[in-house]
């Protein structure tokens, strides 16, 4: 995929979005992420009251990916890899394109670390290690892990994160009561080729550079986290990196630049008692 391919792609993606958000209402962060999230070949993590279209918005997306196998389980406490794998009927996690987790963190921790490799490096074992073709695992939860619950490592392979709040504008909440909402065009319009994402998330991290302001915004942010006592991991920075080049290509451009590095967001905070501290350090990028 040379430059110009990547960039009439992008276009494919933003007609998309403005598709799903004509269906949802209040949810354009969230949507926004998730596809960057798909053309990076990312994960996502979503968290938010039941009930606030979490696991519709993700069925959404995946019905638009042409040529895509999509998976989906409820976790739980009683939940093993068994529960992620083929079975009458469904398709498991080892064949999966997209890949959606709902109340993630009510699985047993040992699950969720077997998943690991699966995030990392897209092989799952079972019964033998297998190539997995993911490009995306979605995971939604009605509460955040602790620090306690010593599922940091798992955490902080989602890339992108979404708070799903509910909806707070009374024309949105009433047109949402009335169900006024247009229906969803047919898949053939403008769908997403599975093998165009393959492209993409490489394409990004190869041809999409920073220049010299781009670079002194990340590390400016990174020095205010220091002195603001946030923390995020090595990983997790090299995962801030890819996302700045996802939100420059998004906006058609071939460079990472300040402006691109204020919408990084969803990516930057860990807990939600952080986000007015991370919003006030991207607005001190000019």
């Amino acid at each position: 995929m040379t430059l110009d391919d990547l960039f009439e792609f992008v276009g494919s993606c933003r007609n998309l979005e403005r598709e799903i958000n004509a269906l949802f209402y209040e949810r354009e962060e969230a949507i926004r992420a998730s596809i960057l999230a798909l053309l990076t070949n990312e994960h996502v993590y979503q968290i938010g009251l039941p009930g606030t279209g979490k696991s519709l918005l993700i069925r959404t997306l995946a019905q638009r990916v042409s040529g895509c196998i999509f998976f989906e389980t409820l976790l739980n406490g009683e939940s093993t890899r068994e529960s992620l794998s083929e079975s009458t009927g469904r398709q498991g996690l080892a064949n999966a394109h997209i890949v959606f987790l709902d109340e993630v963190f009510r699985a047993p921790k040992s699950l969720l670390f077997s998943l690991l490799p699966a995030l990392n490096e897209r092989i799952f074992y079972d019964g033998g290690p297998k190539r997995l073709p993911l490009l995306s695992l979605f995971a939604a939860s009605n509460q955040n892990p602790s620090p306690a619950d010593g599922l940091d490592a798992f955490y902080d392979r989602f890339t992108f994160r979404s708070l799903i709040r509910p909806i707070a504008k009374k024309k949105n909440f009433q047109d949402y009561m009335d169900d006024h909402r247009p229906s969803m065009p047919n898949l053939g319009d403008s769908p997403l080729p599975v093998d165009s994402l393959k492209e993409s998330g490489n394409a990004i991290r190869t041809l999409v550079e920073f220049d010299v302001g781009g670079r002194e915004a990340i590390w400016h942010v990174r020095e205010r986290f220091s002195q603001e006592g946030i923390w995020l991991s090595d990983r997790r920075w090299k995962k801030v990196w890819i996302a700045a080049k996802a939100a420059a290509a998004y906006a058609f451009s071939e460079r990472v630049r300040e402006i691109h590095v204020r919408e990084l967001f969803p990516v930057l905070w860990t807990y939600p008692t952080e986000f007015r501290m991370i919003e006030r350090i991207l607005l001190e990028i000019s």
